[in-house]
């Protein structure tokens, strides 16, 4: 089942600059204040936790 993460309250928004994750420019800000595009977030955590590892958000 695909991650989809809800940043409706407590995500934010800033001038563009490079995701964290993809090093595109990004102007979405996760709830920790990190540049990240959403899709990245998700693909990110649905490959950590596919991997057998468990996430980190």
């Amino acid at each position: 089942m695909p991650v989809v993460l809800d940043w409706t309250h407590g995500a934010g928004a800033g001038e563009p600059v490079p995701c964290v994750i993809c090093g595109k420019p990004a102007i979405c800000r996760s709830p920790a204040g990190k540049p990240v595009h959403k899709v990245c977030a998700e693909t990110w955590i649905e490959q950590r936790t596919a991997n057998g590892r468990q996430a980190v958000a």
